[in-house]
């Protein structure tokens, strides 16, 4: 019963995803997921409170196990230059997955509105971004890099990486980058971000 109840609730997900993807936040109702995934409204309320809560569910599905590859590959204690390469082409093609943008839209139009863009910055995003600081926290300890904040650190990191593409990531690009010049970016950011954050010689 417990494995056909998660396949359940990931099914309630899935099917919300879509609407979402189509309708935005604001015109997504319970009454149209639980058609679109064939339940009542009362199963639907069952699993999820709120549509608030469905949407966050969506952008741990969509987002946060996207962008979880690339905070895994934060490993202490190998070449940071290599490390930040391999995150920095992770993060930065979740971050232009197409779904990715789309929801990114949605939160930053009606976000503030709703809140849910509070929520789900704090748990979401927020969580993996503490990763990346508490990584750079230990390079920092071990010398690799000069002692700074960790999270604004992060901040600078992620801003350096996501800086070119800018018209991608509000979904006013006609076309998408290529993997040549989404790693020639990493390298580039990366780069700055290294001479930026060097030890005191």
């Amino acid at each position: 019963m417990r494995v056909k109840t998660e396949d359940r609730r990931q099914a309630i997900v899935a099917g919300a995803a879509k609407v979402f993807l189509e309708q935005g936040f604001d015109a997504t109702s319970m009454a149209q997921i639980a058609a679109q995934v064939g339940v009542t409204k009362p199963t639907l309320y069952g699993y999820f409170p709120s549509k608030e809560e469905i949407f966050l569910q969506v952008m741990k599905k969509v987002a946060t196990e996207l962008l979880a590859a690339a905070f895994e590959r934060l490993a202490p204690g190998k070449d940071l230059g290599q490390t930040l390469l391999n995150f920095g082409e992770h993060f930065l093609a979740s971050m232009l997955q197409p779904d990715l943008i789309t929801l990114r839209g949605i939160i930053m139009t009606e976000g503030r509105r709703s809140g849910i863009g509070v929520l789900l910055f704090d748990k979401g995003l927020a969580q993996e971004i503490a990763k990346l600081a508490a990584f750079l926290a230990t390079e920092m300890e071990a010398g690799q890099l000069r002692r700074a904040k960790p999270d604004t650190a992060a901040a600078h990191l992620l801003g350096m990486l996501e800086s070119e593409y800018q018209q991608h990531l509000l979904g006013a690009a006609s076309e998408p980058p290529t993997a040549a010049q989404v790693s020639q970016s990493v390298q580039d950011a990366v780069a700055v971000f290294l001479r930026g954050y060097a030890p005191a010689a």
